[in-house]
């Protein structure tokens, strides 16, 4: 059997996928089960209940096979008809990618641009709206991972209610690492991805709908099949204890997603926060200490992907390759205008732990302290 060792031992600090924690592999590798029946639909619903603890729902819940974007596809596309208008908040790259997808499902997308670096302010939202008018929702991003910057959803949530209209959020790099509470907040649709902070592979996307978005999907005339929510709501209901679900599940992606959910709920959703929040911070000032000064102060920084920019003498881009070629540990590079600028750290689930981020820190730390010369002086 053929194998590319190359790409093998690395440690995982990238902004997703995530290095797995060994009992989440092991879900993946048992042995094969139907997707249907039964004992996996009760199986099936109660990893559904653990998820909804973890967005804090009492609404529906959808596990879709494909990437987080599979799941931002299925929420704005069910929601909107070809002439049918939404607004999307931008404040980054991500911000965009919510822009695109819903451009692709009607010639009526309001888009605001706003800042890259600020939150947005929920009185750029009231702006927004005033400006576009009638809209079927709102979409924003949570954490703009692309930058590390972090948006006020509950504040946005606050003028939507007020304005009665929906918000759908991006939650893919935020959710289960990072305070939100989907129905207090008044959060209509979520949207998570399995391979970031709900500490599963990559594959699934999670789509969490709440009771005051069912009348906008059920009254558009949205198009597409496989990603169409009315459809995932019609099996959900009408083969309930068989096959809730219009395809084939990937079993052992919903197998390792479980193991990652128990393991969110076994630590508890605060206290995991205040620990995501807690490495983070301590990464910021151990390497502003170092010369690498945080892209955005503190409080409106994401917990969950920290960004640094490059110092005199060590580069971003050079801090990225480094680390590959000397540590075998892989960071992320700056996206959109940040490029070349900034190098983005993943600080998510089993990578915001002393364990993991201690060798990440020596490593950048002794490249500050040796930059250019090759050698193996610290200045710490």
């Amino acid at each position: 059997m053929h194998r590319n060792e190359a790409m093998d031992g690395y440690q995982l600090m990238i902004p997703g996928p995530i290095q797995l924690s060994s009992d989440v592999i092991e879900e993946m590798v048992r042995p094969m089960v139907p997707h249907y029946g039964t004992d996996w639909t009760v199986y099936y619903k109660d990893t559904l209940n653990l998820l909804r603890r973890v967005f804090r729902t009492e609404g529906d819940v959808f596990l879709i096979p494909g990437s987080g974007s599979a799941a931002l596809d299925a929420a704005i596309g069910s929601c909107l008809g070809p002439s049918d208008r939404a607004l999307i908040l931008s404040n980054g790259w991500f911000g965009q990618r919510l822009a695109e997808i819903a451009s692709s499902h009607s010639d009526n997308i309001v888009v605001a641009e706003l800042s890259v670096t600020e939150p947005i302010d929920p009185a750029d939202l009231e702006t927004a709206l005033d400006d576009a008018g009638d809209v079927r929702f709102v979409a924003v991003v949570h954490s703009e991972s692309s930058s590390g910057l972090l948006n006020p959803v509950h504040e946005l949530a606050k003028v939507c209610r007020r304005r009665g209209v929906l918000l759908l959020v991006d939650a893919i790099s935020s959710v289960g690492g990072v305070e939100l509470a989907m129905d207090e907040w008044g959060i209509d649709l979520c949207v998570g991805a399995s391979q970031k902070c709900l500490e599963g592979p990559p594959g699934l996307g999670v789509v969490a709908v709440g009771k005051r978005a069912w009348p906008v999907i059920d009254s558009a005339a949205s198009s597409g099949w496989y990603l169409n929510l009315q459809v995932w709501k019609r099996f959900a209901d009408d083969w309930s204890d068989w096959h809730p679900y219009p395809i084939t599940m990937a079993v052992p992606a919903v197998r390792a997603l479980r193991r990652g959910a128990e393991r969110i709920i076994a630590e508890g959703l605060d206290e995991r926060c205040r620990r995501h929040r807690s490495m983070a911070t301590r990464v910021r000032e151990q390497l502003s200490a170092a010369g690498f000064k945080p892209v955005f102060p503190e409080e409106i920084a994401s917990p969950t992907v920290v960004a640094l920019r490059g110092r005199e003498g060590c580069s971003a881009d050079e801090v990225v390759d480094r680390l590959r070629t000397e540590h075998r540990i892989l960071i992320a590079r700056g996206m959109g205008i940040f490029a070349g600028q900034v190098f983005r750290i993943g600080n998510m689930g089993p990578q915001a732990t002393d364990a993991q981020m201690d060798a990440l820190l020596d490593a950048i730390t002794g490249l500050a302290g040796n930059a250019g010369e090759g050698g193996n002086k610290d200045e710490r």
